[in-house]
């Protein structure tokens, strides 16, 4: 008897799984479809878009995906893909649609969309730069992999589609990357030149120089930099450096600082 109550019981609980796993592709999380009766395609992707232009997308991102899927050889199911990614962006998912804009870009190589994939994976990164605030660290205190990440993409992008429309959005972008790892490359030298560790400090100032170009810290860089020399006794470097402040940063309070140095360095 004992073994009968055992095998009833297994064979309920196969039903019972069987009945959860039993829903097909193409299914919302009630098991029913999301695409209407008589549904193609264009109508199902243009329902969904308006879903998603009013911000839901919460309905919008299961329909694109069962687009794809029902529809995977229409050019409707690569919009869709896009527009998952898209939904993802915008609920701060960076990771995913970082994946899901590159699967698009490995699977559909000559797409047109290509050069919007390609700029929203660098947004993507572009938006986990933490940001500052009074109860954390300065950003330039913080781990950087988010802004070179995000400054490899754009200056791949540039690289690649310097006529896209989307390239002056890109060079603000590119700029705003550069200033944060100047700025954490700067923070590290000045750590250095408070132990005295000059070799470590004409390192970082250096490599910061030739990284980063137009990262808005120049200035203050190589007046760091002409004070490195001048403590380790190599004048006329000191000198020259200076110099490059007065002429390549005229109207800096660093050139006015320069200035006098000059003076006293005679």
């Amino acid at each position: 008897m004992m073994g009968v109550g055992l095998e009833r019981c297994f064979l309920v609980l196969l039903l019972v799984l069987g009945a959860a796993c039993g829903g097909g592709s193409g299914t919302g999380k009630s098991g029913k479809s999301l695409l209407k009766p008589g549904d193609d395609a264009r109508a199902a992707y243009e329902r969904a878009l308006l879903d998603f232009r009013r911000g839901d997308c919460l309905n919008a991102e299961p329909t694109f995906r069962e687009i794809r899927r029902e529809f995977p050889y229409s050019r409707f199911a690569a919009l869709s893909e896009l527009r998952i990614g898209d939904c993802q962006f915008k609920n701060e998912a960076y990771p995913e649609a970082i994946q899901t804009y590159r699967q698009f870009v490995r699977i559909r190589p000559s797409h047109k969309e290509i050069p919007y994939a390609r700029f929203r994976i660098a947004e993507a990164y572009y938006n986990q730069i933490p940001s500052g605030w009074f109860m954390t660290p300065p950003t330039h205190e913080r781990d950087q992999s988010a802004a070179r990440d995000a400054l490899i993409q754009l200056r791949r992008f540039v690289v690649d589609y310097p006529d896209d429309r989307r390239i002056p959005e890109a060079d603000k972008l590119m700029a705003d990357c550069m200033a944060m790892l100047a700025e954490h490359e700067f923070y590290v030298a000045r750590f250095y030149m408070n132990r005295k560790a000059y070799r470590g400090v004409l390192s970082r100032l250096q490599g910061l120089l030739a990284a980063y170009p137009g990262s808005r810290i120049e200035p203050g860089a190589l007046l760091l930099l002409a004070e490195v020399y001048y403590r380790t006794d190599n004048i006329d470097a000191a000198r020259t450096t200076l110099a490059q402040i007065v002429d390549r940063y005229p109207d800096s309070n660093e050139a006015k600082t320069a200035k006098g140095l000059l003076r006293k360095m005679g």
